[in-house]
């Protein structure tokens, strides 16, 4: 799984980095604080867990993650946060976060679990219960806190807050951030919350907003499910596509995609098809289409493409198409 830099660029911000704290926030993953203002990169779980942990020590305070997700807006969670704010109810909402969490949440798996009297919302970690464990819990109980009074409007004092370790040394905080009874070494994380605040009208509901949120959701949950088992040929064509007269090299490619030339020669090889032909194939879709427009000359289409001169381009051209581009005849 992939997910957006939105948090980890929230997470500098909270930090107030400059660009040197930055590239402490970003060690050992192989992100640029230039990659926390991409707004539709991808990160691994991977460089998110570690991401999370310099956070930790740059923080150096144990109610941070309390803090940060104390003071995230609907907003930051893009699609997800629209489709919960919007919901008609709150056992709506709580429907469309159990199915849809993955587009958002890194290492935690949300599942939802009915007793007699209660929906319990049980968040399980998927990565050992060390440090970074439990600043992900306690910052997915505070937001899953959130949405609930986004809906109930009011603070969330019926509810009850499981966590299956023994309290932490900065339990005392706890009260300042969550606002219901919280139980320690219950064996498992929950948030246990009455049957009947789910029925409960949401004064935000938008019927519409909800409809195009939760196709937004279902289109990136797709997208997602594509990248798991990437066909890797579309997805560089379509980025060359994305960024005309820029020729990209191998290894501006893999770093694009977080990933070794290495490993993309290995993906690409399984396809059947090398960078360069892609290359190619792209290049030469796209002179076609611009020696079709008599404004073009051989010397800007070369420019447009992205040759330094346009020696390469008539070069490259005859590899192609067997002719100079001199003699392409354009169509009458």
């Amino acid at each position: 799984m992939r997910y957006p830099v939105t948090y980890s660029r929230l997470l500098a911000r909270e930090l107030r980095l400059d660009e040197s704290g930055q590239r402490r926030l970003l060690e050992g993953t192989g992100l640029s604080p230039s990659d926390l203002m991409t707004l539709d990169l991808l990160i691994s779980a991977e460089q998110q867990a570690r991401i999370g942990r310099n956070a930790m020590q740059l923080a150096n305070r144990p109610t941070f993650a309390l803090e940060v997700s104390s003071r995230l807006s609907v907003a930051a969670h893009g699609p997800l946060g629209q489709l919960l704010s919007s919901s008609s109810t709150l056992g709506e909402a709580w429907e469309a976060l159990e199915r849809f969490h993955a587009l958002r949440v890194p290492l935690v798996q949300l599942k939802r679990r009915f007793t007699e009297n209660a929906l319990d919302i049980c968040l399980e970690l998927q990565m050992p219960s060390d440090d970074l464990g439990q600043f992900l819990i306690e910052a997915m109980v505070v937001t899953v806190q959130r949405g609930i009074e986004l809906v109930i409007g009011r603070k969330l004092r019926e509810a009850n807050y499981y966590f299956a370790g023994p309290a932490p040394v900065h339990v005392g905080e706890y009260p300042r951030f969550l606002h219901s009874p919280c139980h320690f070494l219950s064996g498992e994380n929950r948030v246990s919350i009455p049957l009947a605040l789910l029925s409960q009208p949401n004064p935000f509901r938008d019927k519409t907003v909800y409809q195009q949120a939760l196709a937004q959701c279902e289109q990136l949950e797709q997208e997602i499910r594509s990248e798991q088992q990437p066909d890797w040929s579309p997805r560089i064509l379509h980025l060359l596509r994305q960024h005309p007269g820029k020729l990209w090299t191998l290894a501006e490619l893999a770093e694009h995609f977080h990933v070794s030339a290495r490993t993309l020669i290995r993906y690409l090889k399984a396809e059947g098809v090398s960078y360069q032909e892609l290359l190619d194939r792209e290049l030469a879709r796209q002179a076609l289409d611009l020696l079709k427009l008599e404004r073009h000359t051989v010397e800007s289409v070369a420019l447009a493409l992205g040759y330094q001169d346009a020696t390469a381009f008539r070069r490259a051209f005859k590899r192609w198409f067997g002719v100079p581009p001199s003699e392409y005849v354009r169509p009458g």
